[in-house]
């Protein structure tokens, strides 16, 4: 298969952002403050902004307790009990588990110089220029790139992730002066095989008869007999006195379009098929059909020379990963309970 894009998804922002929240909060080392929901060693976390996280698993805690509980949303759903769980307490749970990894994926910008100031205000401040930016290009008659104004999630979503490809160029820079030929070459042994593998290709045919009353129903009985005796499809179907059209096909997803979706389902189904198998029966406009496939061709790996770069930049993204899980294990996260305690969901 093509080689896996090499993209470090910060899947906890996007979950905020894509939903379309608004109320991020503030992020202020040290010091107490009346409005902060939760801490993260020195970092304080607003109530603001953990409403928008909670507001985000509203739909995820309706969703489970409809399907573990068959729960229906009414006035009294999130202060009821179910089986000992309670709706409320589990997306604030949710929203927690996510801001925290959030915050501590922030904290690590900020560490290495991406920004220097991490704070809702700040933020709101670049996001005001970019638009009243855009504005005065678009009097002046410029160009401009992406929408004419942002709207304030989407902005955050794509001020972060600009950050992240800021880390993450940095950190490349550092890799390619501090390692190895050798260490690369033993990191890419180590993930050729999911994301360096060029693929395969296949030989198969497309068995058909047309599409008329009882056609279905032969088919079936060819690849049932087909399947049953070890025989080849055309000698199942002289067997039930049929005659069958075979096409042969190849299957290579290098001389497809990425818009052609058939190709692509059909080389996931392949993948999972032994030699001489048989799909299931299908139908098209005026013929029944199934495939067999002939040859599966292993189209091998990728060199090292000529994905050095992407090696590189993929064991950068697995650092950054792995940085984020060793502090989320290592962080501690206090509550301000008397805060935390009176944030709910609206509804």
């Amino acid at each position: 298969m093509r080689r896996k894009r090499l993209l470090f998804a910060l899947a906890s922002i996007l979950i905020l952002f894509i939903a379309g929240a608004f109320g991020l909060g503030d992020m202020r080392s040290l010091g107490s403050n009346a409005n902060t929901a939760f801490s993260i060693g020195k970092y304080n976390v607003s109530d603001r902004e953990f409403e928008a996280f909670l507001q985000n698993n509203k739909a995820l805690a309706t969703s489970y307790f409809k399907r573990t509980y068959n729960a229906d949303y009414g006035k009294s759903f999130w202060t009821s009990s179910f089986n000992g769980e309670n709706p409320l307490a589990y997306a604030k749970q949710k929203a927690l588990d996510e801001l925290t990894k959030v915050k501590i994926e922030q904290i690590i910008m900020k560490e290495n110089g991406i920004v220097s100031d991490i704070s809702y205000e700040a933020f709101l401040k670049r996001y005001e220029q970019e638009n009243k930016d855009r504005a005065k290009k678009l009097a002046n008659k410029q160009p401009i790139y992406g929408p004419q104004k942002y709207g304030l999630a989407e902005y955050y979503s794509y001020y972060h992730s600009m950050n992240v490809q800021k880390l993450i160029d940095k950190w490349t820079k550092e890799a390619q002066r501090t390692l190895s030929d050798g260490e690369l070459k033993s990191y890419y042994d180590k993930v050729k095989e999911p994301y360096f593998h060029k693929g395969y290709a296949f030989d198969y045919e497309k068995i058909s008869l047309q599409n008329e009353a009882g056609e279905q129903e032969q088919l079936i009985k060819i690849r049932q007999v087909s399947t049953e005796k070890n025989i080849p499809v055309d000698e199942a179907a002289a067997f039930l006195g049929e005659e069958v059209t075979t096409e042969h096909l190849t299957l290579n997803l290098d001389e497809t379009s990425k818009e052609d979706t058939q190709s692509q389902n059909l080389y996931l189904q392949f993948l999972d098929f032994s030699t001489g198998e048989l799909s299931e029966i299908e139908q098209s406009d005026n013929e029944w059909f199934m495939y067999r496939l002939v040859l599966k061709r292993d189209k091998g790996l990728e060199k090292y020379e000529e994905v050095k770069s992407a090696v590189i930049q993929l064991y950068v993204q697995e650092r950054l990963e792995a940085e984020v899980g060793k502090r989320l294990k290592e962080s501690k996260v206090q509550l301000n309970k008397e805060v935390f305690h009176n944030i709910t969901i609206k509804t």
